[in-house]
């Protein structure tokens, strides 16, 4: 038995044989003499390309959902974008290089920018554009049909592309195991779309896997080759139970979110635009945190007001009973955008970020506001503010709506009268004044994430750090406790997300300080939902004995 390690993007477990699964492989490079011929080559392959993955989008439709069958538009878009187009054509007319090759290289220039970058979710899109030009180039030389698998199998891959996923159906799938990608890329959250486990960074080569038993270990990132009669059984028994339990979690969806005892909390999604039909399956009340600066990044220039509202609108109406809270843009250095004058920092995080960005930078807080108000008219809309660390801020923002909302209806154009107005509380600053804060504006938005980074003077990325991380640091619970107080004097709402949200082993502490929404990410809502429903907070004094 050879027993390796990774890491998890996709927990789960999986048992079976191993079908290794290449991309495309090295890219033949040559001189064309009939540019004008290999250019109609290219032209035919882009129309055939484009073909081919409306197909590929509207067949994963039943299956993964809208949003996440839209990655295959976003391929289209890549392949058609003019940039790109014009690079190959130069490529071909003045380089005098093969369609395939002029593919390539246009696409691992552009691909590269992208993994220079910091953000680790705009890191990911090196691997679209990289599986879109894929597709372009096995039309333009395709490969033989070399699939030998039979029956349900573990994939293995140098990396995993959306379009090698979707290639197999989910009944020939059980799991997926990596040498390159993360837990941001499209193949990873497709995996935990479809309920499959998947691990990643493993080391070696993994086709000379091909053909044998292997256990996924989705939970740790392990991974066992050949594994020995003792552990084909225990990890039997774990999968077992395993599906016990998710089938459990599955019956927890229409119930309400209230305590043993008759406590109700407001369970809602904290997503990106990936996660909505998640949100949706996994009976969310709303949306509790949707997160709006990927739309700012990767163009020459911020997007424009009707681009905005048209976005927010088609958001907002998805969920038209329930309350939508939407961030306003958290825009910092290494996140891609060459419009703004921001400072290369090496931890963004503790520097130029947030509503200090947007109070720099008038202009794009108003065109958002003012899109976001608009909004507002086809739904009930809440609007968070995040790194807000005094009521001065708060104040100008506030005087500005105003402005925005004047204008409106000089232009006799239609907004909600109720949209609401948050602080994110992620600093210990902000906390120590959440009574001023709390007077300030009409609910708190706790980020467990930020907040614990910035109390403890820990930098997420540091891997040295990693020990000294204590998620259950009395001074963060205690700081949570002190805006949970000062909110609920006020007679204001508190929400709480990040990564405490979701810890289900928390939830019972949450719930005695009173708070009023968990924003989680849809794959932990039915889980969170289960722990709420198995907590009685008649005696409080004993959970927060822990503070």
């Amino acid at each position: 038995m050879l027993e390796l390690y990774g890491k998890s993007v996709s927990k789960g477990i999986a048992i079976g044989k191993i079908y290794f699964h290449s991309n495309i492989g090295n890219i033949p490079k040559y001189e064309v003499e009939d540019t004008q011929k290999e250019l109609e080559r290219y032209k035919k392959a882009l129309l055939l390309a484009k073909d081919h993955l409306m197909s590929v989008y509207r067949d994963s439709l039943e299956t993964l959902g809208e949003n996440e069958s839209a990655i295959f538009k976003t391929h289209i878009m890549i392949l058609q974008d003019s940039k790109f187009v014009e690079n190959v054509k130069h490529c071909i007319s003045v380089q005098k290089l093969n369609a395939e090759f002029a593919v390539y290289t246009t696409a691992m220039k552009l691909a590269d920018i992208f993994k220079q970058l910091d953000d680790e979710y705009l890191q990911q899109r090196y691997y679209d554009i990289i599986d879109a030009a894929n597709t372009l180039i096995d039309i333009l030389r395709p490969k033989p049909n070399t699939d030998r698998h039979s029956g349900p199998v573990i994939i293995a891959a140098p990396e995993l592309l959306p379009s090698g996923t979707v290639k197999f159906s989910k009944e020939d799938l059980l799991g997926f195991i990596t040498n390159n990608g993360s837990k941001n890329s499209h193949a990873a959250i497709l995996a935990r779309t479809m309920e499959l486990p998947a691990v990643t960074h493993i080391s070696g080569n993994l086709s000379e896997f091909d053909g044998m038993t292997a256990i996924i270990d989705g939970q740790s990132g392990k991974l066992f080759i050949q594994p020995d009669s003792n552990t084909l059984a225990l990890y039997t028994a774990r999968k077992n139970r395993q599906n016990r339990e998710r089938l459990n979690l599955k019956r927890q969806s229409g119930l309400p979110s209230k305590t043993k005892n008759g406590q109700f909390i407001r369970l809602s999604a904290n997503i990106t635009d990936t996660d909505i039909s998640d949100a949706h399956s996994t009976d969310a009340d709303g949306i509790g945190l949707f997160r709006t600066e990927y739309l700012f990044v990767n163009r020459d220039s911020p997007p424009a007001e009707d681009e905005q509202f048209e976005f927010y609108r088609s958001i907002i109406k998805q969920f038209p009973d329930s309350v939508t809270t939407v961030s306003a843009a958290n825009l910092s250095c290494g996140k891609g955008i060459g419009y703004l004058d921001l400072p290369d920092e090496k931890n963004s995080s503790m520097g130029y970020s947030g509503t200090r960005v947007l109070l720099s930078n008038p202009d794009i807080m108003k065109t958002q506001l003012k899109a976001l108000l608009r909004a507002s008219a086809y739904g009930k809309l809440r609007i968070l503010f995040p790194m807000i660390n005094s009521t001065d801020e708060i104040d100008y923002i506030k005087r500005t709506i105003k402005e925005l909302k004047t204008e409106l209806r000089l232009k006799n154009i239609p907004f909600g009268n109720h949209v609401q107005i948050g602080a994110v509380i992620e600093t210990p600053a902000s906390a120590i004044i959440s009574d001023d804060l709390a007077r300030a504006v009409d609910f708190a938005a706790i980020d467990t994430h930020a907040l614990t980074q910035y109390t403890l003077a820990i930098d997420h990325e540091n891997r040295k750090l990693e020990y000294f991380y204590e998620p259950y640091h009395k001074s963060v619970l205690r700081l949570i406790k002190l805006v949970c107080d000062n909110f609920h004097k006020n007679r204001k709402p508190v929400s709480i997300f990040g990564e405490l949200a979701c810890d289900t082993y928390i939830t019972p502490l949450f719930l005695a300080l009173r708070a009023d929404e968990l924003a989680v990410v849809p794959s932990k809502l039915l889980a969170v939902k289960a722990a709420i429903r198995e907590t009685d907070t008649t005696d409080c004094s004993k959970i927060l004995a822990k503070l």
